[in-house]
């Protein structure tokens, strides 16, 4: 039998072997902080909902165990990289703040967060994803200003919708930055101060959405240049002046949503929904109307004009949807909407006087309309008894009438 001599014993070996199995297991622990998904992706993430409260439990799949987020619940990971694209969360009812850990998602394309109740102020921390193409915190609670900070590096940015929440201060000018813009949505917020001119650098914009609220001063000229801008809403505002004539140079606009009535709507050859209602403006409409011919619904209640529809309107054959009520209206109903093939009309509350008829022998409309509000007016007579023949009429009101 052979014997070996026992080395002396120091305390330096106690200690080494103790760290032995810390140096066996560092080498798993650095192929696990090489891989991006576990390193960037999951840990964003985990450390994304450890700052959120989740009363319905919708993020129970997020698991911190996981190599890869791409099986959990609003996310969705591109094919060929593995890498987190998309992050859907709307309508989970969560709470909490916009955090850091959201810019170790490097591949995120797709931020979607509305209708949740995220509070706190926006983190600029999101230009730091060069990728992100739709950011969408629509219907939170989100307050403060709109950082400047933002909009600085923001050349995918396709999308993005603040709508809903309360959100103060001004319009970054840095949003002139966004070149590949195509829809902005800052609408029933409390933003304030003047549009900032850059707005109209925005070339790719097709929707512009700025209602409600409490944005001033005059709007500023340029906004030809938005040639592929389709529907525009900037009401319940406080401006002053007219919107510029050459709006109507934007030929693919099709929803117009102002606040006013000029003579130079008519240009607007392409225009399909026009709603200027819920406003305080008074005077007659233009009779330029007559030449939106592709127009399909009109809603022009709740403001005070005065007179007559002009009889141009009977011009515009492919409107389904009118809507004048609450204004002051005046005189005869207007003969020309029941040759019309509409589906819903309302002139309602205003001061309409005479009797109820329909003159022509071949109304359109015996075939299409399907709701008739003339309601609280001053029209006098009995119903003639050809409201039978609308044959698709499913709902009348005549309440309120002499």
């Amino acid at each position: 039998m052979l014997c070996f001599p026992v080395p002396d014993f120091h305390p330096q070996m106690l200690v080494l072997v103790k760290l032995l199995p810390v140096f066996l297991f560092f080498p798993l622990l650095l192929v696990q902080s090489l891989d991006p998904a576990f390193n960037d992706d999951v840990l964003g993430l985990i450390v994304f909902k450890a700052g959120l409260t989740d009363p319905l439990s919708r993020l129970t799949s997020w698991n911190e165990e996981d190599d890869s987020a791409c099986n959990w619940v609003g996310v969705r990971c591109d094919q060929d990289t593995n890498r987190v694209s998309e992050l859907i969360l709307d309508g989970f009812s969560l709470s909490g703040h916009l955090g850091r850990s959201l810019i170790r998602l490097q591949f995120l394309r797709v931020l979607q967060l509305s209708r949740n109740n995220f509070s706190g102020s926006l983190n600029p921390i999101l230009a730091q994803i060069p990728t992100l193409q739709v950011i969408d915190f629509t219907e939170n609670s989100l307050s403060g200003f709109i950082p400047e900070e933002l909009f600085q590096q923001c050349g995918s940015l396709n999308s993005i919708s603040l709508a809903k929440n309360n959100l103060t201060g001004s319009i970054p000018p840095s949003l002139s930055s966004c070149s590949n813009l195509e829809r902005l949505n800052f609408s029933s917020n409390r933003l304030s101060g003047q549009l900032p001119s850059g707005l109209w650098s925005l070339s790719s914009l097709r929707l512009l959405d700025l209602s409600d609220n409490l944005l001033e001063g005059e709007i500023p000229g340029g906004i030809e240049s938005l040639y592929n801008l389709r529907a525009i809403n900037l009401r319940r505002n406080n401006f002053v002046g007219w919107l510029p004539e050459n709006i109507g140079n934007c030929l693919l606009l099709k929803t117009v949503d102002l606040g006013e009535f000029p003579d130079w709507i008519g240009e607007m050859r392409s225009l399909e929904f026009l709603d200027l209602s819920g406003n305080n403006f008074s005077g007659r409409v233009a009779s330029t109307v007559g030449n939106l011919q592709s127009l399909k619904e009109v809603n022009l209640s709740s403001n005070r004009f005065v007179g007559s529809l002009p009889e141009s309107f009977g011009n515009c054959v492919k409107i389904k949807v009118l809507d004048v009520g609450q204004n002051l209206f005046s005189g005869n109903l207007p003969s020309w909407v029941f040759k019309l093939a509409l589906e819903s009309v309302s002139l309602s509350a205003n001061r309409y006087s005479g009797r109820i008829s329909f003159p022509a022998p071949l109304l359109q409309s015996y075939q299409s309309l399907e709701v008739l509000d003339l309601s609280s007016n001053a029209l006098t007579g009995e119903v003639p008894s050809e409201i039978g023949n609308f044959s698709r009429l499913q709902a009348l009101n005549i309440s309120g009438i002499l």
